[in-house]
């Protein structure tokens, strides 16, 4: 098989449910985030949110990132602009779900890059009614992973 460090760290990866006391310095969550910005996207439908709350996040990780399906700021972007938008909600949402894997799948590798761990949680729909209450997400906003 065709071998190169990205491919390596992309098949060594691994979910990690242990962590260190170590907190990620600003730069780290910067790099990480901005990996997950540049993922390819079908409408930049991704937003994200972050709790450094160890004691609530799960496995008592140092960072919980939550990345949203955000129908909301592309219809503020869209009628900013005067445009109508051309699909169904349905292919919005697909979109969106699409736009959001990616950003995650992005900031998973970014992170194992940078000698973090990380446990991809997919819990997040479940919990969507607490999520959106907690952070104040307005309408259209859902998170998925």
């Amino acid at each position: 098989m065709l071998r190169n460090d990205v491919l390596d760290l992309i098949m060594n990866r691994g979910s990690i449910r242990s962590y260190t006391d170590e907190e990620p310095s600003d730069e780290v969550i910067e790099a990480i985030v901005r990996a997950g910005q540049q993922a390819p996207f079908a409408g930049q439908l991704g937003s994200l949110l972050l709790s450094r709350n160890r004691g609530e996040n799960p496995f008592g990780a140092p960072l919980l990132f939550t990345v949203c399906v955000d129908v909301n700021r592309l219809e503020l972007v869209m009628r900013k602009r005067g445009w109508e938008r051309a699909t169904s909600d349905p292919a919005i949402l697909l979109f969106g779900i699409q736009d959001a894997a990616y950003m995650a799948e992005n900031m998973v590798i970014a992170a194992a890059s940078l000698g973090l761990g990380s446990c991809f949680l997919g819990a997040a729909p479940f919990h969507a009614e607490r999520i959106i209450e907690e952070y104040s997400l307005p309408p259209r906003v859902f998170p998925l992973v």
